[in-house]
């Protein structure tokens, strides 16, 4: 334990003796001075946790000492004792900052040394509580000062109660303290994603929960990158919830930007394989072919010799073909994202010999362009993993509408998602999980029961483009 001393200022020698003997034996340090310039001359050099001083000593009062240690700032906290019950006094000393007024009578040495330790577990309560609100201060001064959006919610009652929210969250959301703090979470209509999660309820042991989704302000439709986790009191019992948000907005513009820059380049380079290597090596063929008829005559081995290399010609044809259409599919543009699905499931099976369905059980809502592009290039994505990876030889596409969303699925009998990809692979699926979340859609990727993985894209009905 920490040894504390008590400083011990009486001009009664016999009772500074009998004080100091009954604190030592409660295992106190003490030391003594019998006037108060010689307190004065001890306290210049020393600080003790607790100073008993009387009321009235033979060279000075002690209000002219706690008057003096005052005006030099090394006045310890102090009880004072007196032979003579003056209540005026003792309140006097008591707004001096005593912190406790004790009488010279028959029970004064018993109960001193508990009054004693009562003083000091005061004080131990007030540093615990200063050096508590010295936290505080710190870490309402760096939430103030951060960039992040933070709002704390109360989750007591029958649903969660703003209790707080930073400057950088009204900058964000454009909500103001004097607006929101004290009503219902709910009545922030621009964060419903965040007002699902909670009633979702938030998932046993689990320190955080994350999500991207839009919020709305009062001008537009923004992205935001928040983060929930439960504040928790001594026994456990979480008491508010933590919400953390991050406007995202311009990082997804760039992304959406960059998304649109691949696509118009696979769209270009679809096309310069169609109109321009397909139409150079269809002129190679015809070449070969006039060469075939001209041989014929002399010599029917360069003939067939001259007709193998026209049927190689027509082969890369059909295969530049392929590229192209995979790069830049024309009838997604021109029949929609069910044909297209349709047409890249054959050529999967035509190219790498495995079994590709397409299921579509009944008649889709037609989407955006736009959309329709990010669709088809998850589907497209999700085959090559389970071909490139996975080894699949059966792979299903599945199209359908479910009450107010739209759901593609796509589903092999692979080996499924490795336990850990190894670092700096996964590119692809990270634009999967781009493109839906350009699209306001949800991508899980997930091993299946048996063998196989599985990648499933939901959006809802109408999708802002």
């Amino acid at each position: 334990m920490k040894e504390r001393t008590v400083f011990i200022v009486d001009d009664d020698l016999g009772l500074v003796r009998l004080l100091a003997r009954g604190l030592r034996r409660e295992g106190f340090v003490t030391a003594e001075a019998s006037s108060g310039r010689e307190a004065l001359a001890w306290l210049a050099g020393h600080r003790p946790e607790l100073m008993l001083l009387d009321l009235k000593l033979a060279d000075m009062q002690a209000r002219e000492l706690v008057q003096q240690l005052d005006a030099s700032g090394t006045c310890p906290p102090f009880i004072i004792i007196t032979g003579q019950g003056d209540e005026r006094v003792a309140v006097e000393m008591m707004k001096r900052g005593a912190r406790d007024y004790l009488v010279k009578d028959i029970d004064f040495l018993q109960f001193m040394p508990e009054v004693v330790k009562r003083v000091f577990n005061q004080v131990d309560q007030e540093q615990r509580l200063a050096e508590a609100e010295r936290q505080i201060r710190v870490v309402q001064s760096a939430i103030e000062q951060g960039f992040s959006a933070v709002l704390i919610a109360t989750a007591e009652g029958p649903e969660p109660t703003v209790a707080y929210i930073n400057p950088s969250f009204a900058r964000v959301t454009g909500y103001l303290p004097e607006q929101v703090v004290g009503r219902p979470l709910s009545s922030l209509a621009g964060l419903t994603a965040v007002q699902q999660r909670l009633r979702a309820g938030f998932p046993q042991g689990a320190r955080f929960v994350e999500g991207v989704s839009t919020f709305q302000t009062g001008e537009e439709e923004r992205w935001g990158e928040w983060r929930i986790g439960p504040v928790q009191d001594q026994a456990g019992r979480t008491t508010h919830w933590l919400i953390i948000f991050r406007d995202i907005t311009e990082r997804k513009q760039l992304e959406k930007e960059i998304l649109e820059i691949s696509d118009q380049e696979r769209r270009r380079i679809g096309q310069d394989l169609h109109d321009g290597l397909c139409q150079h090596l269809a002129g190679i063929e015809l070449m070969s072919q006039v060469l075939e008829q001209k041989l014929a005559a002399r010599s029917k081995s360069d003939a067939a010799r001259a007709g193998e290399i026209a049927g190689h010609v027509r082969e890369a044809i059909s295969q530049t073909r392929a590229l192209a259409r995979g790069l830049t599919p024309v009838t997604l543009e021109s029949e929609g994202l069910e044909s297209a699905l349709y047409e890249l499931a054959a050529g999967t099976e035509r190219m790498f010999g495995v079994v590709c369905r397409v299921e579509c059980a009944e008649p889709v809502p037609a989407v955006a362009p736009a959309v329709a592009t990010h669709l088809y290039r998850i589907a497209q994505e999700a085959v090559s993993n389970a071909l490139k990876h996975g080894k699949a030889t059966e792979i299903s596409i599945r199209l359908e509408a479910q009450p107010e969303r739209r759901v593609l699925s796509i589903t092999d009998n692979g080996g499924g998602l490795p336990p850990a990809p190894a670092r700096g692979h996964g590119m692809g699926m990270h634009i999967m999980e781009y493109r839906a979340g350009m699209i306001g859609g949800a991508l899980q990727v997930q091993n299946n029961p048996k063998n196989g993985a599985s990648v499933v894209c939901s959006i809802p009905l109408a999708v802002p483009l």
